[in-house]
């Protein structure tokens, strides 16, 4: 499949498709610096939500690099972060941000969250829309 018909399948420019591919690109090499030489280097008293958190970061790390070749395919991996992040965003940071109660750490992990921006402008929200909100879903049977 060429880029042209990949462009002609599924209605999407040439330079959204290279946008989309810079979103998988932040993200994939973002993660892969923060969280692989933690996985890779930890100790055995290394448990719990941490170990998680950064196996699954290191596993959309991994499926980052799958989109940088099959941007299209991957969309749900772009739209999941970006959800994530905004739910975070909303829910954790900016209730604690209008108590006036940030912390160091929170405000940490609000700068990382705040990177949302990237994804909610190279993701293609019209295509998401028509094809996994109004589109008919797949059978039951």
């Amino acid at each position: 499949m060429t880029a042209n018909t990949l462009v002609k399948d599924t209605g999407l420019s040439l330079s959204r498709l290279y946008a989309l591919r810079f979103g998988y690109a932040v993200l994939a090499i973002g993660l892969a610096i923060e969280t692989w030489p933690v996985v890779l280097r930890h100790d055995l008293s290394w448990r719990g939500t941490e170990s998680l958190v950064y196996c699954i970061l290191s596993a959309i790390s991994l499926l980052s690099f799958v989109g940088l070749r099959h941007p299209v395919r991957m969309l749900p991996l772009l739209v999941f972060e970006s959800a994530w992040k905004v739910i975070w965003l909303s829910a954790v940071a900016l209730p604690i941000w209008l108590s006036g109660q940030m912390d160091d750490e929170t405000w940490g992990y609000t700068a990382s969250c705040l990177l949302v921006v990237i994804f909610l402008a190279v993701v293609p929200w019209p295509y998401v829309y028509r094809h996994y909100v109004l589109a008919p879903g797949d059978r039951w049977r």
